[in-house]
């Protein structure tokens, strides 16, 4: 017998567990959340959500206003690479060179420069509003599992009392380390440690460098070191650390800190104040499967990857969303069990890709990631809107229409409107304010029609009523307008068509133009993309 029965048990309260819980208890999946550290974390870790991830979150319940409060005025980061940050000669990168507009990709900023601290305790709050039960100072003890259940032992950290939980699922948050991966024998690929650092916070006023509310991403080579200065008068240095040379985090006192922080500086006149020191492990490893059973790995637990590009949390959040709106799918009754499958076949070649390039991005020199690279390169191979906007995904949760290439990623600049890809950025204006079509998705399905096609809008109310299905439906022109009469170009159907939206904001299937049977053809494509 368990001491409790839940339908989704999360291990890990970082990016990965917290973005699950938050997505699952807003689609009505109340999940347990087991994080075995007594309080949050309040180190910056990883810095900025890109464009995708910044739309997922953004749909859920809490995020969107907490976020732009979190964000302020904050500027876009400046990149640059110079011997240290008073280093008249630093030279800087131009944001804009060679790239189209990113205002049309999508209605939020192609980057929100905020730390994963900040993230994490905006989901925290979120999650527990919407009814997740989150427990800190909990770690799992041991899991098994049959055909039907999970069953995990807990441990509460502070008193040591241990017990039992039952779950429909398990979702793996756990880090790179994972104890649960290992647990439930999954092996993991890659080049493994490529690298060590550590990561020094301190306070010091850098504004005659810094504007206020700027930030600032600078590589060092000649100190072996980079800053990432936030805007405030709380910064991060991350320095090179050889323990192949003997070095040992003992080694690293806050004098050695201090004096490293002032050598990067470049300024003695400045004062500087220790805050942490820490160590960090890189790795690039890639799980040879996302599932074993009903455990299912997300986020560091599945992959892990250099730091230098900033998609290790952003792929993490990716994977929540992608998982938890699966899960919800299929445990509030609207989808069969075959719809999880589809999870590690599309994000594992996306996040293969991501890690790989980004590991080349890294630049290793003697067999390890150097703590300093040159972000002011502008021939880098940097995350670039193609991989996290033009991204496609391959799966039966997708109506593949005939001859399409399979391609993982093409230009979001000049979007097909594939099934698979991501629903291309439409501005729209109602009677009330201007927003993007990103808006209309995250919850549910969603069925946009052309104007010219309200046969569609019917045809999804019978479908949602016919099959249980939750799924809402618009029509261009009618409740919103198309601000720049785009909407049937960039999704490649003409004003009598419609396009099906899944939750995640991927195309599951479009109709280019009206049919004669609308109903059947929409039931048919919506069943099969929900393994029904």
């Amino acid at each position: 017998m368990s001491d409790k029965r839940v339908p989704v048990l999360v291990v890990g309260g970082a990016y990965t567990g917290l973005t699950t819980a938050l997505s699952l208890a807003a689609r009505g999946v109340r999940p347990l959340l087991a994080e075995r550290r007594p309080e949050p974390s309040r180190l910056p870790k990883a810095w900025g959500l890109n464009t995708r991830s910044q739309e997922l979150l953004n749909s859920l319940p809490g995020v969107a206003r907490r976020l732009r409060d979190a964000l302020g005025e904050t500027k876009w980061p400046r990149m640059s690479h110079g011997a240290s940050l008073a280093d008249p000669a630093r030279a800087f990168l131009d944001p804009d060179a060679g790239l189209p507009d990113p205002q049309e990709l999508s209605a939020v900023p192609p980057l929100a420069w905020v730390s994963q601290a900040q993230v994490e305790d905006i989901l925290r709050t979120s999650a527990q509003e919407a009814g997740a039960d989150l427990r800190m100072g909990t770690e799992m003890v041991s899991v098994r599992q049959d055909v039907d259940t999970v069953t995990a032992t807990l441990r509460d950290t502070t008193t040591g009392h241990e017990y039992t939980v039952e779950a429909d699922y398990l979702v793996a948050a756990d880090g790179h380390l994972s104890p649960t991966r290992d647990e439930v024998g999954i092996d993991v690929e890659g080049s493994g440690s490529v690298g060590h650092m550590y990561i020094i916070t301190f306070e010091a006023d850098l504004s005659r460098y810094v504007e206020p509310g700027a930030v600032e991403v600078i590589g060092m080579p000649g100190s072996g070191s980079s800053f990432i200065l936030d805007g405030s008068e709380r910064h991060t240095l991350w320095v090179d650390y050889f323990p192949e040379r003997g070095e040992s985090p003992q080694d690293f006192t806050e004098d050695r800190c201090l004096e490293r922080v002032g050598d990067a500086v470049g300024d003695p006149s400045i004062d500087v104040s220790f805050v942490n020191a820490r160590f960090f492990s890189i790795n690039h490893k890639l799980a040879t499967r996302f599932r074993q059973g009903r455990v299912f790995l997300a986020g560091d637990s599945a992959h892990a990857c250099p730091p230098n590009g900033g998609q290790g949390g952003n792929l993490a959040v990716q994977d929540a969303f992608d998982l938890s709106w699966r899960l919800g799918m299929v445990l509030t009754g609207q989808a069969g069990p075959g719809l999880l499958d589809t999870y590690e076949a599309e994000r594992r070649p996306l996040v293969e890709y991501t890690i790989a390039r980004e590991l080349e991005l890294a630049k290793i020199s003697e067999g390890r990631v150097p703590a300093s690279y040159n972000p002011a390169d502008p021939n880098a191979p940097v995350p670039a809107p193609r991989e996290f906007v033009g991204f496609r995904c391959h799966s039966p949760a997708v109506v593949t229409e005939d001859g399409d290439d399979r391609s993982l990623h093409e230009d979001p600049w000049s979007p097909t409107g594939r099934p698979g890809g991501r629903a291309p950025h439409v501005a729209l204006h109602d009677a009330r304010h201007d927003f993007g079509i990103h808006d209309l998705f995250g919850r549910e399905f969603v069925l946009v029609a052309g104007f010219d096609g309200p046969e569609w809008v019917e045809a999804a109310q019978r479908t949602a009523r016919d099959l249980g299905v939750t799924l809402s439906a618009y029509r261009v022109g009618d409740r919103f307008v198309d601000v720049d009469d785009s909407w049937a170009r960039r999704y490649g159907v003409d004003s009598s068509g419609a396009v099906l939206i899944r939750p995640d904001s991927v195309i599951a299937w479009r109709a280019k133009k009206a049919m004669s049977n609308p109903g059947d053809e929409l039931a048919h494509a919506l069943g099969s993309v929900l393994a029904r």
